[in-house]
């Protein structure tokens, strides 16, 4: 195995590390969506949102590393970071390179313009808590691709 394949299973090894404590994350925060009234939330609740906003963020910065890994293994243009978001929906690891950048929109959102609206604060965290189930499933699929591609095969 080459030091880039090792760096590559490296980072998928952090990344299920990491799925665990947003799935964790993700199961505490979603039965308090939809958020109606901040003020009535408890401290815990509060932390518990905090933690599911970072959780949600590593996941998907790490998952889009560990793209750029695999596009840079497999030879392909990795800039601008679209061509990367290209490959990976020609290989069916991730649906659409607009629904990447969208949750990657939102993630930027909810991270830099953490807003006083609560309204929207609300929208933000709903949407982050419904973007879960497809994050996970673009690690399976990506998972999967380094399975198949990647490991030796047992002798």
């Amino acid at each position: 195995m080459t030091a880039h394949l090792r760096l590559i299973r490296q980072k998928l090894d952090h990344l299920t590390r990491m799925r665990t404590y947003l799935a964790y994350s993700h199961a505490q925060a979603a039965p308090l969506m939809p958020i109606k009234k901040w003020a009535e939330l408890t401290p815990e609740q509060y932390e518990t949102l905090a933690a599911f906003r970072v959780g949600f963020s590593d996941f998907q910065e790490h998952l889009g590393k560990t793209m750029r890994a695999i596009a840079v293994e497999e030879e392909q243009k990795t800039e601008p970071y679209t061509a990367v978001l290209l490959y990976m929906e020609k290989l069916r690891i991730i649906e659409s390179t607009d629904r990447w950048k969208e949750i990657r929109e939102l993630r930027n959102a909810i991270n830099h313009e953490y807003e006083e609206n609560t309204e929207r604060l609300s929208e933000f965290f709903a949407a982050l808590v419904q973007s879960v189930p497809e994050l996970l499933a673009w690690h399976d699929c990506l998972a999967e691709f380094c399975r198949v591609h990647y490991e030796e095969p047992e002798a």
